[in-house]
């Protein structure tokens, strides 16, 4: 079989984003591919080689930390996402801190037992219920505690922890305070008051740009509010033309930061904004559809609708067979709807009409 035809019926077997309602990922913007394709074969790993490269990635951290209100202080990475963000924030921050536990809302990301593993940490889960409060944080804080994880945007419901009251406990007790905001970070400034960023006392952060930010996938990027911690990670990199290292990754696609500051700059803030306001406008109209067929769920604050299922794994599979492709809670018995900038009110209209018949 001829390479090219094989690659095309591998390609077939893929979901399209037509069918595609439970990811936090969304078809890449044109000007993001575009990007991403004159940079292809450049490798911020050995950024000496490639010093336009560099001086793009450069540029887009800058223009991520503006957006997340960052100090003068600030150290910025470009990561594959949000899993390494998470990784590499409790790295810096066990290291700093010379402690191994991490207090982490029942809601976390599963990055953070990744990060668990590979660092030897202890999990320190707050049974927050949907979101994590200030005085869920206060009851489990400690001595021991090197860092607590809050998240803007999680992951069963698209909910916002109250961060800014975190952030002052965690001052308080002089605890690092790491924010995911992997998901809600290019959405949230635009839709809701709640802070999150720098403007609270946060110690770091993360957001993903091949999420509601439209690059290509991978991109994400960690914040850092002093530099200085930046070299607790650095390495030296004996075989590359660049004599120092920090991150998790060597080789490092420079194509991700080219898409991301390419995407960033063409949209620009109200680019964003009007995006945001449309996937918000689509989450109301699939709520209303769900209100007149009698379908429950729970109140949404992002583009996401968390839809209450006592059979969520069997509605999921139900919903697969007819091209529907959901995210699935069993603990919290939801199906998971992500409004993305791919989801169209037809496309709505499509699969509340299908999912009438198998809830």
């Amino acid at each position: 079989m001829d390479i090219i035809k094989e690659l095309e019926e591998a390609k077939k077997m893929d979901a399209s984003f037509e069918n595609i309602l439970g990811s936090m990922c969304t078809m890449p913007h044109k000007i993001a591919i575009k990007a991403y394709e004159m940079f292809i074969e450049t490798n911020l790993g050995d950024y000496e080689l490639f010093k336009g490269t560099k001086w793009i990635e450069d540029k887009a951290i800058k223009w991520v930390a503006k957006f997340m209100h960052a100090p003068p202080s600030y150290a910025g990475l470009l990561t594959s996402g949000g899993t390494e963000s998470n990784i590499t924030a409790l790295w810096i921050f066990k290291k700093l801190g010379k402690k191994r536990e991490v207090l982490v809302p029942k809601q976390a990301h599963f990055s953070f037992m990744k990060a668990s593993s590979i660092l030897d940490l202890k999990l320190n889960v707050v049974d927050s219920k949907y979101f994590m409060k200030g005085k869920d944080v206060r009851k489990k804080i400690s001595g021991k505690t090197a860092c607590v994880v809050a998240i803007a945007g999680n992951t069963p419901f698209g909910y916002i922890d109250e961060i800014e009251e975190i952030a002052e406990i965690c001052n308080d007790e002089n605890v690092f305070l790491h924010v995911d905001a992997a998901f809600g970070g290019f959405i949230a400034p635009f839709v809701s008051k709640k802070i999150f960023d720098f403007r609270a006392k946060i110690s770091s952060l993360c957001i993903d740009a091949h999420k509601m930010g439209m690059a290509c996938i991978p991109c994400g990027f960690l914040l850092l509010r002093n530099k200085e911690w930046i070299e607790e990670i650095k390495v030296k990199s004996r075989c590359t033309h660049t004599k120092f290292q920090a991150g998790l990754l060597g080789t490092r696609p420079g194509a991700s930061a080219a898409s991301a500051y390419a995407v960033m700059n063409y949209l620009g803030y109200k680019g964003y904004e009007k995006i945001a306001k449309e996937c918000m406008e689509n989450t109301e109209y699939l709520a209303i559809l769900l209100d007149k067929n009698g379908i429950d769920y729970f109140d949404y604050e992002l583009n996401l609708i968390a839809i209450r299922s006592n059979k969520a794994v069997d509605v999921a599979k139900k919903l697969a067979d007819m091209k529907w492709f959901v995210g699935i809670d069993e603990e919290n018995k939801i199906i998971r709807i992500v409004l993305m900038p791919h989801v169209r009110k037809d496309i709505i209209d499509k699969f509340v009409t299908d999912l009438r018949k198998v809830i």
